[in-house]
């Protein structure tokens, strides 16, 4: 027999009538429409929130790369700035180092370039490691 055929003979319908007094079904909970609506518009606010926080780590994102490349520029204009200024001065400071020290003026100039050049780097180290929370 199957669930869509009607009972043919008399014990199928007294087992059907028997099952139908037996298992009566499962009563509702009380607001249960109110308690599905709940959940529903609840899950279309979190599906709302959801995109709305991967379109702000979108657009944060995008504002890192941006500031990424606008600090990889500065550093490079701040390099290419410096290396002219240090051309220009050692240009400028060469013949008088020339006329009071003599021939070795170039040497002198290299040397203390060099100095300077470690010690900005060792300072910017220093303050890097002191930011991090690094103690030597």
């Amino acid at each position: 027999m199957t669930d869509s055929a009607p009972p043919e003979d008399g014990l199928e319908r007294a087992l059907d009538a028997a099952l139908c007094r037996t298992l009566t079904p499962p009563r509702t909970p009380p607001q249960l429409r109110a308690k599905l609506h709940a959940a529903i518009v609840q899950t279309a606010d979190s599906k709302e929130v959801r995109l709305r926080l991967e379109r702000e780590q979108q657009e944060t994102l995008a504002e890192l790369e941006q500031e990424y490349v606008r600090l990889r520029r500065r550093t490079l204009g701040t390099m290419v700035g410096g290396a002219f200024a240090a051309g220009a001065v050692a240009a400028l400071v060469l013949p008088w180092l020339t006329a009071n020290i003599g021939p070795n003026a170039p040497l002198v100039l290299a040397s203390a370039g060099a100095a300077i050049g470690i010690w900005i780097g060792v300072s910017s180290w220093l303050a890097s490691r002191r930011d991090s929370g690094f103690q030597s």
